[in-house]
Protein backbone atom coordinates (compact mmCIF):
# COMPACT_ATOMS: atom_id res chain seq x y z
CA UNK A 1 0.00 0.00 0.00
CA UNK A 2 1.41 3.37 -0.75
CA UNK A 3 0.61 6.56 0.96
CA UNK A 4 1.70 9.82 -0.01
CA UNK A 5 0.42 13.64 -0.80
CA UNK A 6 -0.30 15.06 -4.08
CA UNK A 7 2.25 15.32 -6.52
CA UNK A 8 4.74 18.34 -5.77
CA UNK A 9 7.37 17.06 -7.81
CA UNK A 10 8.54 20.22 -9.87
CA UNK A 11 10.87 19.67 -13.37
CA UNK A 12 13.61 21.21 -11.86
CA UNK A 13 14.32 22.12 -7.88
CA UNK A 14 11.90 24.48 -6.62
CA UNK A 15 9.72 25.07 -9.73
CA UNK A 16 6.05 25.14 -10.38
CA UNK A 17 3.87 22.53 -10.09
CA UNK A 18 0.42 24.75 -10.71
CA UNK A 19 -1.36 27.62 -10.29
CA UNK A 20 -4.64 28.14 -8.29
CA UNK A 21 -7.26 29.72 -10.30
CA UNK A 22 -9.68 30.95 -7.64
CA UNK A 23 -10.59 34.74 -6.20
CA UNK A 24 -9.48 37.10 -7.11
CA UNK A 25 -7.55 35.68 -10.23
CA UNK A 26 -10.89 33.83 -11.16
CA UNK A 27 -13.01 37.02 -11.10
CA UNK A 28 -10.35 39.32 -12.95
CA UNK A 29 -10.30 36.27 -15.25
CA UNK A 30 -13.75 35.70 -16.14
CA UNK A 31 -14.27 39.62 -16.74
CA UNK A 32 -11.68 39.86 -19.13
CA UNK A 33 -9.36 41.97 -16.61
CA UNK A 34 -6.20 39.86 -16.68
CA UNK A 35 -4.20 40.24 -19.64
CA UNK A 36 -3.81 37.23 -21.85
CA UNK A 37 -2.55 36.56 -25.64
CA UNK A 38 -0.68 34.41 -27.85
CA UNK A 39 2.48 33.51 -26.86
CA UNK A 40 4.59 36.14 -28.89
CA UNK A 41 2.46 38.73 -27.62
CA UNK A 42 3.29 37.60 -23.87
CA UNK A 43 6.91 37.42 -24.87
CA UNK A 44 6.79 40.62 -26.30
CA UNK A 45 4.92 42.23 -23.22
CA UNK A 46 7.89 40.64 -21.34
CA UNK A 47 10.28 42.53 -23.15
CA UNK A 48 8.49 45.57 -22.70
CA UNK A 49 8.58 44.42 -18.95
CA UNK A 50 12.79 44.21 -18.93
CA UNK A 51 13.08 48.06 -21.01
CA UNK A 52 16.38 50.23 -20.23
CA UNK A 53 16.58 51.25 -16.77
CA UNK A 54 17.91 54.33 -17.51
CA UNK A 55 15.32 55.20 -20.12
CA UNK A 56 12.54 54.53 -17.43
CA UNK A 57 14.59 56.54 -14.72
CA UNK A 58 15.17 59.07 -17.14
CA UNK A 59 11.55 59.26 -18.21
CA UNK A 60 10.37 59.43 -14.38
CA UNK A 61 12.79 62.43 -14.01
CA UNK A 62 11.11 63.90 -16.70
CA UNK A 63 7.51 63.85 -15.27
CA UNK A 64 6.40 67.60 -15.06
CA UNK A 65 6.39 68.08 -11.47
CA UNK A 66 3.32 70.71 -11.71
CA UNK A 67 1.29 67.79 -12.69
CA UNK A 68 2.86 64.93 -11.30
CA UNK A 69 3.74 63.67 -7.16
CA UNK A 70 5.86 61.29 -5.93
CA UNK A 71 3.76 59.33 -2.82
CA UNK A 72 5.42 57.40 -0.10
CA UNK A 73 3.02 54.99 -0.23
CA UNK A 74 2.68 52.01 2.74
CA UNK A 75 2.02 48.45 1.26
CA UNK A 76 -1.98 48.29 1.19
CA UNK A 77 -4.70 46.21 0.37
CA UNK A 78 -6.33 46.78 -2.96
CA UNK A 79 -9.59 48.56 -2.85
CA UNK A 80 -10.63 47.98 -6.66
CA UNK A 81 -9.88 44.38 -8.16
CA UNK A 82 -11.01 45.67 -11.99
CA UNK A 83 -8.15 48.17 -12.11
CA UNK A 84 -5.65 45.78 -10.68
CA UNK A 85 -6.22 43.03 -13.30
CA UNK A 86 -6.14 45.48 -15.76
CA UNK A 87 -2.60 45.96 -14.76
CA UNK A 88 -1.35 42.77 -14.09
CA UNK A 89 -0.34 39.07 -15.56
CA UNK A 90 -1.03 35.57 -14.81
CA UNK A 91 2.16 34.79 -13.14
CA UNK A 92 2.14 31.13 -14.46
CA UNK A 93 5.59 30.03 -12.78
CA UNK A 94 4.48 30.65 -9.21
CA UNK A 95 5.35 27.56 -7.02
CA UNK A 96 2.67 26.88 -3.79
CA UNK A 97 4.03 27.37 0.01
CA UNK A 98 2.88 24.60 1.87
CA UNK A 99 2.59 24.62 5.76
CA UNK A 100 0.50 23.49 8.11
CA UNK A 101 -2.93 25.06 7.55
CA UNK A 102 -1.61 26.90 4.63
CA UNK A 103 -1.32 26.33 0.93
CA UNK A 104 -0.61 29.44 -0.94
CA UNK A 105 0.28 30.40 -4.13
CA UNK A 106 0.80 34.05 -6.12
CA UNK A 107 -2.24 34.30 -8.80
CA UNK A 108 -0.81 37.60 -10.57
CA UNK A 109 1.18 40.27 -10.52
CA UNK A 110 2.52 43.59 -12.16
CA UNK A 111 5.28 46.35 -11.98
CA UNK A 112 4.64 49.98 -13.20
CA UNK A 113 6.53 53.31 -13.46
CA UNK A 114 3.75 55.20 -12.28
CA UNK A 115 -0.39 55.44 -11.79
CA UNK A 116 -2.76 57.72 -12.91
CA UNK A 117 -4.54 59.57 -10.12
CA UNK A 118 -7.77 58.02 -11.22
CA UNK A 119 -6.10 54.57 -10.46
CA UNK A 120 -4.50 55.43 -7.44
CA UNK A 121 -8.20 56.51 -6.04
CA UNK A 122 -9.43 53.14 -7.02
CA UNK A 123 -6.22 51.12 -5.77
CA UNK A 124 -5.76 53.11 -2.74
CA UNK A 125 -9.19 54.22 -1.68
CA UNK A 126 -7.78 57.77 -1.17
CA UNK A 127 -7.53 60.98 -3.10
CA UNK A 128 -4.28 61.70 -5.17
CA UNK A 129 -2.14 64.08 -3.66
CA UNK A 130 -0.99 67.15 -4.28
CA UNK A 131 0.84 68.01 -7.62
CA UNK A 132 4.93 68.62 -6.39
CA UNK A 133 5.32 71.55 -8.51
CA UNK A 134 1.73 73.57 -8.13
CA UNK A 135 -0.15 76.03 -6.34
CA UNK A 136 -1.46 74.41 -3.09
CA UNK A 137 -5.09 72.56 -3.78
CA UNK A 138 -4.02 71.66 -7.34
CA UNK A 139 -4.35 67.42 -7.61
CA UNK A 140 -1.54 65.82 -9.22
CA UNK A 141 -1.93 63.66 -12.40
CA UNK A 142 0.18 61.27 -12.51
CA UNK A 143 1.60 59.32 -8.81
CA UNK A 144 5.35 58.26 -9.03
CA UNK A 145 7.21 56.27 -6.98
CA UNK A 146 10.14 57.97 -6.41
CA UNK A 147 13.71 57.26 -8.04
CA UNK A 148 14.39 53.60 -9.15
CA UNK A 149 11.59 52.80 -7.88
CA UNK A 150 7.84 50.72 -9.23
CA UNK A 151 4.93 50.16 -7.87
CA UNK A 152 4.21 46.59 -7.51
CA UNK A 153 0.88 44.92 -7.63
CA UNK A 154 0.31 41.16 -6.25
CA UNK A 155 -2.48 38.77 -6.37
CA UNK A 156 -2.03 36.20 -3.73
CA UNK A 157 -4.95 33.42 -2.71
CA UNK A 158 -4.61 30.42 -0.23
CA UNK A 159 -6.28 27.45 1.66
CA UNK A 160 -6.21 24.75 3.97
CA UNK A 161 -3.02 22.60 2.97
CA UNK A 162 -5.08 19.52 4.43
CA UNK A 163 -1.43 18.53 6.49
CA UNK A 164 -1.03 14.84 6.77
CA UNK A 165 -0.64 13.80 9.83
CA UNK A 166 -3.36 16.15 10.56
CA UNK A 167 -2.19 18.90 13.29
CA UNK A 168 -3.30 19.90 16.90
CA UNK A 169 -7.10 21.54 16.10
CA UNK A 170 -6.22 24.31 18.13
CA UNK A 171 -3.12 25.42 16.38
CA UNK A 172 -3.36 27.84 14.01
CA UNK A 173 -0.66 29.48 11.40
CA UNK A 174 0.30 32.68 11.63
CA UNK A 175 0.24 34.92 8.11
CA UNK A 176 2.01 38.49 7.31
CA UNK A 177 2.77 40.16 4.72
CA UNK A 178 6.58 41.52 4.61
CA UNK A 179 7.96 44.40 2.94
CA UNK A 180 11.72 44.36 2.36
CA UNK A 181 11.83 41.55 4.82
CA UNK A 182 9.85 43.57 7.37
CA UNK A 183 6.35 42.43 8.50
CA UNK A 184 3.75 44.96 7.43
CA UNK A 185 0.71 46.64 9.21
CA UNK A 186 -1.63 44.51 6.84
CA UNK A 187 -3.64 42.47 9.02
CA UNK A 188 -4.01 39.43 7.55
CA UNK A 189 -6.15 36.66 9.75
CA UNK A 190 -4.72 33.25 11.33
CA UNK A 191 -5.07 30.03 9.13
CA UNK A 192 -6.88 27.74 11.77
CA UNK A 193 -8.81 24.63 11.06
CA UNK A 194 -12.32 25.49 8.88
CA UNK A 195 -11.20 29.33 8.50
CA UNK A 196 -7.82 29.18 5.58
CA UNK A 197 -9.65 30.38 2.30
CA UNK A 198 -7.74 34.04 1.83
CA UNK A 199 -7.60 36.27 -0.89
CA UNK A 200 -6.10 39.77 -2.25
CA UNK A 201 -4.63 42.22 -4.18
CA UNK A 202 -1.51 44.28 -2.35
CA UNK A 203 -0.02 47.01 -3.82
CA UNK A 204 3.41 48.67 -2.55
CA UNK A 205 6.65 50.48 -3.75
CA UNK A 206 9.72 48.35 -4.51
CA UNK A 207 12.94 49.06 -5.91
CA UNK A 208 12.88 48.57 -9.40
CA UNK A 209 13.44 45.45 -10.63
CA UNK A 210 12.78 44.30 -7.59
CA UNK A 211 14.80 40.87 -5.69
CA UNK A 212 12.01 38.06 -4.73
CA UNK A 213 12.30 39.58 -1.09
CA UNK A 214 11.20 42.50 -1.65
CA UNK A 215 7.93 41.54 -0.94
CA UNK A 216 5.93 38.22 0.36
CA UNK A 217 3.21 36.17 2.05
CA UNK A 218 5.03 34.71 5.40
CA UNK A 219 3.83 31.78 7.30
CA UNK A 220 4.87 31.20 10.89
CA UNK A 221 3.91 28.20 13.17
CA UNK A 222 6.30 27.08 16.40
CA UNK A 223 9.27 29.51 15.60
CA UNK A 224 9.59 28.12 11.68
CA UNK A 225 9.25 30.55 8.80
CA UNK A 226 7.85 29.48 5.42
CA UNK A 227 7.81 32.43 2.71
CA UNK A 228 6.39 32.75 -0.68
CA UNK A 229 7.27 35.87 -2.83
CA UNK A 230 4.77 38.15 -4.22
CA UNK A 231 7.04 39.18 -6.42
CA UNK A 232 7.93 36.24 -8.93
CA UNK A 233 6.34 33.37 -6.63
CA UNK A 234 9.59 31.74 -5.59
CA UNK A 235 10.17 30.32 -1.93
CA UNK A 236 12.76 32.11 -0.57
CA UNK A 237 12.42 30.71 3.20
CA UNK A 238 11.60 27.37 3.93
CA UNK A 239 11.78 25.23 6.95
CA UNK A 240 11.57 21.62 5.03
CA UNK A 241 13.34 22.02 1.29
CA UNK A 242 12.12 18.28 1.00
CA UNK A 243 8.35 19.67 1.06
CA UNK A 244 9.45 21.09 -2.55
CA UNK A 245 11.78 18.43 -3.80
CA UNK A 246 9.58 15.38 -3.38
CA UNK A 247 6.82 13.91 -3.30
CA UNK A 248 7.23 12.56 0.40
CA UNK A 249 5.42 9.35 -0.32
CA UNK A 250 5.66 6.15 1.29
CA UNK A 251 5.26 2.70 -0.20
CA UNK A 252 4.54 -0.50 2.41
CA UNK A 253 5.75 -3.84 1.44
CA UNK A 254 6.13 -6.90 2.46
CA UNK A 255 4.39 -6.60 5.38
CA UNK A 256 4.05 -9.99 7.87
CA UNK A 257 0.68 -10.78 9.68
CA UNK A 258 1.16 -11.70 13.80
CA UNK A 259 -2.48 -13.40 14.28
CA UNK A 260 -2.52 -15.11 18.06
CA UNK A 261 -4.68 -15.86 21.00
CA UNK A 262 -3.38 -14.78 24.51
CA UNK A 263 -4.42 -16.48 27.42
CA UNK A 264 -6.25 -13.93 29.82
CA UNK A 265 -5.28 -15.96 32.71
CA UNK A 266 -8.99 -15.95 33.66
CA UNK A 267 -12.01 -18.23 33.37
CA UNK A 268 -13.25 -16.20 30.41
CA UNK A 269 -10.39 -17.54 28.01
CA UNK A 270 -8.21 -15.86 25.73
CA UNK A 271 -7.66 -12.40 23.84
CA UNK A 272 -7.27 -12.59 20.22
CA UNK A 273 -4.66 -10.75 18.68
CA UNK A 274 -4.17 -9.42 15.19
CA UNK A 275 -1.18 -7.07 13.92
CA UNK A 276 0.27 -5.57 10.87
CA UNK A 277 1.69 -2.53 8.85
CA UNK A 278 -0.41 -1.13 5.91
CA UNK A 279 0.38 2.53 5.38
CA UNK A 280 2.89 5.48 6.71
CA UNK A 281 3.37 9.07 6.39
CA UNK A 282 6.44 11.16 5.62
CA UNK A 283 5.91 14.68 7.65
CA UNK A 284 8.47 18.13 8.72
CA UNK A 285 6.09 18.63 11.15
CA UNK A 286 4.23 16.76 13.93
CA UNK A 287 2.48 18.52 17.03
CA UNK A 288 -0.50 16.14 18.23
CA UNK A 289 0.34 13.76 21.42
CA UNK A 290 -1.08 10.25 19.59
CA UNK A 291 1.58 10.92 16.89
CA UNK A 292 4.76 11.49 18.57
CA UNK A 293 4.03 14.55 20.54
CA UNK A 294 5.82 18.19 20.34
CA UNK A 295 8.32 17.20 17.96
CA UNK A 296 7.18 20.29 15.78
CA UNK A 297 9.43 20.63 13.46
CA UNK A 298 12.53 17.98 11.56
CA UNK A 299 15.60 19.62 11.26
CA UNK A 300 16.30 20.87 7.58
CA UNK A 301 18.18 17.73 6.59
CA UNK A 302 15.30 14.92 8.70
CA UNK A 303 12.11 14.18 8.37
CA UNK A 304 9.82 12.71 10.94
CA UNK A 305 8.69 9.27 9.77
CA UNK A 306 5.02 8.31 11.40
CA UNK A 307 3.60 4.87 10.93
CA UNK A 308 0.09 3.94 12.18
CA UNK A 309 0.27 0.13 13.47
CA UNK A 310 -3.12 -2.08 11.97
CA UNK A 311 -3.74 -2.99 15.37
CA UNK A 312 -6.49 -5.59 16.26
CA UNK A 313 -6.80 -6.71 19.88
CA UNK A 314 -9.52 -7.45 22.36
CA UNK A 315 -8.27 -5.55 25.47
CA UNK A 316 -7.87 -7.86 28.68
CA UNK A 317 -7.74 -5.85 31.85
CA UNK A 318 -4.96 -8.72 33.07
CA UNK A 319 -3.62 -8.80 29.54
CA UNK A 320 -0.02 -6.15 29.17
CA UNK A 321 1.00 -5.75 25.55
CA UNK A 322 4.22 -4.87 26.06
CA UNK A 323 5.30 -5.60 22.11
CA UNK A 324 8.71 -3.47 20.65
CA UNK A 325 9.28 -1.50 17.70
CA UNK A 326 12.25 -0.32 15.69
CA UNK A 327 13.26 0.62 12.43
CA UNK A 328 16.41 -0.30 10.86
CA UNK A 329 17.72 2.67 8.31
CA UNK A 330 19.82 1.21 5.07
CA UNK A 331 23.14 1.52 6.89
CA UNK A 332 21.83 0.01 9.96
CA UNK A 333 21.53 2.17 12.19
CA UNK A 334 18.55 1.15 14.51
CA UNK A 335 15.80 3.49 15.70
CA UNK A 336 13.48 3.58 18.75
CA UNK A 337 10.31 5.86 17.84
CA UNK A 338 9.30 8.72 19.79
CA UNK A 339 6.57 7.35 21.88
CA UNK A 340 7.46 4.89 24.99
CA UNK A 341 6.01 1.26 24.74
CA UNK A 342 2.87 2.24 27.06
CA UNK A 343 2.19 5.33 24.72
CA UNK A 344 2.01 2.98 21.95
CA UNK A 345 0.80 -0.05 23.11
CA UNK A 346 -0.92 0.81 26.49
CA UNK A 347 -4.86 0.14 27.29
CA UNK A 348 -5.16 3.56 25.28
CA UNK A 349 -2.30 3.46 23.29
CA UNK A 350 -2.33 5.25 19.60
CA UNK A 351 -0.49 2.75 18.48
CA UNK A 352 1.29 4.57 16.33
CA UNK A 353 5.60 4.88 15.75
CA UNK A 354 6.89 7.94 14.81
CA UNK A 355 10.67 7.99 14.00
CA UNK A 356 12.96 11.25 12.64
CA UNK A 357 15.02 9.81 9.88
CA UNK A 358 17.67 11.67 7.73
CA UNK A 359 15.75 13.70 4.45
CA UNK A 360 17.64 11.57 2.15
CA UNK A 361 16.89 7.64 3.64
CA UNK A 362 15.18 5.82 0.88
CA UNK A 363 13.78 2.91 2.28
CA UNK A 364 13.92 1.49 5.95
CA UNK A 365 12.62 -1.90 7.66
CA UNK A 366 10.35 -1.76 10.26
CA UNK A 367 10.07 -4.65 13.21
CA UNK A 368 7.61 -5.52 15.59
CA UNK A 369 8.02 -7.89 18.02
CA UNK A 370 5.21 -9.01 19.64
CA UNK A 371 5.45 -9.96 23.53
CA UNK A 372 2.41 -10.04 26.35
CA UNK A 373 2.32 -10.88 30.08
CA UNK A 374 -0.55 -10.48 32.46
CA UNK A 375 -0.63 -8.13 35.81
CA UNK A 376 -2.28 -11.11 38.05
CA UNK A 377 0.72 -13.61 36.61
CA UNK A 378 4.12 -12.22 36.82
CA UNK A 379 5.98 -15.00 35.38
CA UNK A 380 3.54 -15.23 32.60
CA UNK A 381 4.93 -14.20 29.20
CA UNK A 382 4.39 -14.82 25.58
CA UNK A 383 6.54 -14.45 22.73
CA UNK A 384 5.69 -14.13 19.10
CA UNK A 385 8.06 -14.29 16.50
CA UNK A 386 8.88 -10.70 14.95
CA UNK A 387 7.11 -9.85 11.61
CA UNK A 388 8.77 -7.01 9.68
CA UNK A 389 7.59 -4.40 6.55
CA UNK A 390 9.90 -2.86 3.88
CA UNK A 391 8.78 1.54 4.09
CA UNK A 392 10.02 2.95 0.32
CA UNK A 393 10.28 6.55 0.20
CA UNK A 394 9.76 8.80 -2.67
Amino acid sequence: MTTRRPSRRPATPFARRGVLLAAPTLLLAGCGLLPGGTDDEKGGDAAAGQADEGAADGAAEAANPATSAVVDLQPTEVTDEAVAGRLMSRLETSQTLLAPRVKATVTASGLVDSLTAADYTALTGEEPPAADGAEEGTAAETILPGERKQFLLAARESTDSEWQPAIFTHNSTTLNITHGGNTTNLHVPQSAEGDAERSEIVLAIVDRSPAPEAMGLRAEIHDEVSEISLVDGSIPAAPSPSLYERELGVEVTDAGIVKTEVDEGRVSGVMSVRVTVKSAFLTPYIDTFDHGGNLFWAAEDELHLMVPLDWQIDDSSNVRDVTEVKLALEDGTELRPAQDTNQIFGGLGSHIATFTIPANERSATLTLSPRFTQVLDTDFEQVEDPITATLTFS
